[in-house]
């Protein structure tokens, strides 16, 4: 591989066994090509056979004739060898796509193939020779380089993939790949270097547009108030968000090569990578989990973390993402609630005894009305049963005396029988009087006592609730009218609808009739299809406002609470409908018109409600 002739003095010095030296990679292509080796060993063989026939003909001139044609034979044959071959580097130096080069060690270009030319703007080689005469400071963008590129050569005798930024001669910039040789004397004096140089904008900008495109995504992931990283199937970070780099007090790029174990071990913790193997082992997603681990500041840190693979073109599995939301906060919310739950639920499980044990005390308060006017009622019987067995005991002593005198007469006999007749008449009414007030209030104190479920006439325990409130209704200048359809038979439970009955009068009593204004209380049962019955108790009283209305059936709400009232009358007459009794309770009531409940009983309570 000899220099293409032309191209300056300097070429023509060189030998064809020194184009190794100077274009090695050049010369072992031309070399196995068999363009000069063959050449030389064909001259060779040539002139040993003239010789060789030389010596048969045994004539010494004929002998050198032989010598001196064969020496011409080779002479010859290696001169078209050689032309052959310079011309087969001439076209292979003109038309590689990469630039070729020969410099001096200071900087002056000696030789440029046309690649080259092009490269750097220029028509011709020629052009690109004459046109640059300091390397340094005409083609290099940086002159500094050029310095480093010759102490590389100084050092190593060569340099590989060297890139730096040249400047074309239109001013446009672009980046170069060289890989050179140091060309030496017989001295080992360095007298020239040769190189190929390979065009990169392009590559270089991919990788620009790559490592921007890289920057902007760590400066958007570094926004981002959540744990963000990638590992490669090594389970080494190649990306890694401030916010997590933040929990290992590490910077991003100290982390980028290194696994968890190498971070976290600096401070003395660990975790473990079993869920990035997972994601390699399952090839998807794991979805949304919970872990904890502790941070570089020694606090354990909750996460809710996901991780899904990435893959190359290949569909291989390359890197795994992970990101991790903190829940910390969430965790000591939660753990906050569930305090103020449990004491939310202690708190209301402590209203719900006090509330039952004053609806309690209220049962007791109403069943203590009722043996007041039940006791005053039996008092009126008793009393005038005492004052008749009196009055009778003294007749009784007077005419035991007249017949003790012996002067018993007819007309006191007659008037003893007469007054022993009326009084005991009397005794007898006043007495059956005060036993059906006594068996009317003891049937009601034992249902009220006792909440057993049986089987009775509505009808009569209607009336009978009624007598033991009708005490009261004289009192309170009230007139209570009762229209009960007979034959209803109920299996429920007759204390709590004796309870019922009695709140809603004993509420009417308090606050529909306000300064003892008389009124009418009105109770109305009746049949409500074959398995129902519908009870109406209302009054002509003040009636309630709107508001009073919606808030009538809640506990302890009362608008006599200085004058003693608990708030519980309405709620416990709700409670018992709805759940002991097991119906519908609805209130209408407008101010000055009255108010009326109307509640729907089924004739058999359901049985959850005889357990509770």
């Amino acid at each position: 591989m000899c220099p293409a002739p032309g191209h300056g003095d300097w070429k023509r010095s060189f030998s064809c066994g020194q184009v190794a030296v100077v274009f090695p990679l050049l010369a072992i292509d031309l070399t196995n090509a068999g363009m000069l080796i063959p050449a030389l060993i064909i001259a060779v063989l040539v002139g040993a056979g003239l010789g060789y026939l030389a010596a048969l003909t045994g004539s010494r001139g004929r002998a050198a004739a032989a010598d001196r044609a064969g020496e011409a034979a080779r002479r010859s044959l290696a001169e078209r060898r050689y032309a052959e071959a310079e011309e087969s580097y001439r076209k292979l130096f003109d038309s590689s796509i990469d630039g070729i080069y020969v410099t001096t060690p200071e900087g002056r270009l000696l030789n440029a193939n046309p690649a080259l030319a092009r490269m750097m703007g220029y028509d011709s080689a020629e052009q690109l020779i004459e046109g640059v005469t300091d390397i340094a400071n005409a083609i290099y963008l940086n002159p500094s380089v050029r310095t480093q590129y010759q102490e590389r050569m100084a050092r190593d005798g060569m340099v590989r993939e060297f890139e730096y930024q040249v400047r074309q001669r239109d001013g446009a910039v672009l980046w170069l790949s060289d890989s050179a040789t140091t060309v030496r004397d017989e001295a080992n004096n360095p007298v020239r270097y040769e190189g190929v140089v390979r065009d990169i904008t392009n590559q270089r900008r991919a990788e620009d547009e790559v490592a921007e495109g890289r920057r902007r995504l760590q400066e958007v992931i570094d926004t981002v108030p959540a744990v963000i990283n990638v590992k490669d199937v090594r389970m080494r970070y190649v990306l890694m968000n401030r916010y997590m780099a933040s929990i290992f007090n590490i910077e991003p790029e100290d982390a980028i090569g290194r696994t968890t174990t190498d971070i976290m071990s600096r401070y003395g913790a660990e975790k473990t990578d079993e869920n990035d193997r997972r994601v390699i082992d399952q090839g998807q997603e794991l979805g949304f989990y919970e872990e904890e681990y502790v941070d570089s500041s020694g606090t354990m840190r909750q996460w809710l973390v996901n991780k899904l693979p990435l893959r190359g073109s290949d569909g291989e599995i390359k890197q795994i993402v992970t990101v991790a939301l903190d829940i910390g906060e969430r965790k000591r919310n939660e753990q906050e609630m569930r305090k103020a739950k449990d004491a939310a639920e202690a708190a209301l499980q402590h209203l719900r005894e006090t509330q039952n044990s004053l609806i309690e005390a209220e049962k007791l308060a109403a069943l203590g009305r009722l043996v007041a006017g039940v006791a005053h009622e039996v008092n009126n019987p008793v009393g005038i049963s005492l004052t008749v067995a009196s009055s009778l005991e003294r007749k009784a002593s007077v005419f035991a005396e007249e017949v003790a005198r012996g002067n018993l007469r007819r007309s006191s006999l007659n008037e003893f029988v007469e007054t022993s007749r009326s009084a005991a008449s009397q005794l007898v009414g006043n007495l059956n009087r005060a036993a059906e007030l006594i068996q009317s209030f003891k049937q009601v104190a034992a249902d009220r006592s006792y909440s057993d479920q049986r089987t009775f006439n509505l009808a009569d325990l209607t009336d009978q609730v009624v007598m033991s409130l009708r005490p009261g209704i004289r009192k309170q200048n009230l007139t209570l009218n009762v229209d009960c359809e007979p034959g209803l038979i109920m299996n429920s439970y007759p204390g709590p609808y004796g309870q019922v009955l009695t709140n809603l009068f004993l509420n009417s009593v308090a606050h529909a009739f306000p300064g003892g204004a008389a009124g009418e209380v009105h109770i109305r049962v009746r049949a409500s299809g074959g398995n129902h019955v519908e009870v109406l108790y209302s009054d002509n009283g003040c009636g309630m406002t709107p508001d009073i209305r919606r808030r009538a059936f809640d506990p302890f709400f009362t608008t006599r609470r200085d004058e003693g009232g608990t708030g519980l009358g309405l709620h416990i007459v709700y409670s018992i409908v709805t759940n002991r009794l097991g119906g519908q309770i609805h209130l209408e009531s407008e101010p000055d018109k009255g108010t009326r409940v109307q509640m729907i009983l089924p004739r058999n309570a359901p049985n959850e409600f005889a357990a509770s």
